[in-house]
């Protein structure tokens, strides 16, 4: 586990998947992380890497071969190494090509994850070096679970995601098989408000593009602290709980880069909407950013 600290939070970073595991409010001893539960949803923040969500048929091809490879990837399973601690609030960790990605996917690559603790703000930078001589390929995104019912007494009904400037949202359409139709729905929300209680995700993640919607804010109507997340380089967003017959007390907001599988779409790495491509010898950097209002 990696530690990085300033004068308002701490956050902890596990090397495996260079995932957020912890990041708390010194103030008050808050932790914003959804701590993980086995019975519910035993992730904090895994890694999306380098496909997100399902895939059709559960594999894709690259330059005609196909390759099985598991839902959102394997770069939330895999051991990160620090490659620097550039100082008590900033860490990177980095991830290249080995036998088990080799299998799963072709390319050689480094996926570095940097980290900075800046105030009330916590940066997450991936950034993607493609070493071949040719195009590299890939999907990368985060899937952080928040904490809610922050304050005694209060339920997940308390707690809504503020959208900033619409009113409304477009969420795309799933299939039977939990795969994008291409359509989508129009949803008014109460003055930028999604409320959150037991049914918003009985259909699984509320999914959308994010042309206009570049940052999500979780609240609550019991306390003043907010989460927002800010994705100016994701094109998509994702909004998600797991569904049970209780309530959860937490939500994800997850930036991506690329949509997951369309029924009507090929299995085409590259044809995959939003896919992203690195030119030969080149790099590329995705950010996005959590900020703590408390």
């Amino acid at each position: 586990m990696v530690y990085l600290e300033n004068d308002r939070f701490r956050a902890a970073i596990d090397e495996k998947g260079a995932e957020l595991s912890s990041l708390i409010g010194k103030s008050d001893g808050t932790e914003y992380v959804w701590q993980g539960d086995p019975n519910i949803w035993a992730r904090h923040a895994p890694l999306l890497f380098p496909v997100i969500g399902r895939l059709k048929g559960k594999q894709y091809t690259l330059n005609g071969q196909a390759y099985s490879i598991t839902q959102h990837g394997f770069g939330r399973d895999l051991e990160f190494s620090i490659s620097k601690q550039c100082s008590p609030s900033c860490v990177e960790l980095t991830l290249v090509q080995n036998d088990i990605t080799k299998r799963m996917y072709p390319y050689d690559f480094s996926l570095t994850i940097r980290y900075t603790l800046d105030g009330n703000q916590l940066k997450k930078e991936h950034i993607m070096q493609n070493p071949n001589d040719i195009p590299l390929y890939y999907e990368v995104g985060g899937h952080d679970g928040y904490n809610i019912c922050l304050s005694e007494g209060e339920t997940i009904q308390d707690s809504y995601v503020q959208f900033e400037g619409t009113n409304e949202m477009h969420p795309l359409r799933l299939d039977e098989n939990i795969l994008l139709t291409g359509e989508s729905d129009t949803v008014l929300l109460d003055d930028g408000r999604l409320w959150i209680d037991r049914e918003t995700f009985r259909t699984d993640a509320i999914m959308m593009e994010s042309p206009k919607i570049r940052r999500l804010t979780i609240c609550s109507q019991k306390h003043s602290k907010k989460i927002t997340v800010a994705f100016d380089d994701f094109d998509y967003v994702g909004i998600w709980s797991a569904y049970k017959p209780f309530d959860v007390p937490y939500v994800c907001i997850e930036p991506w880069s690329t949509l997951p599988d369309c029924s009507f779409l090929g299995q085409e790495l590259e044809k995959k909407v939003g896919v992203r491509c690195v030119a030969p010898r080149q790099s590329e950097t995705l950010t996005f950013t959590t900020i703590v209002s408390e």
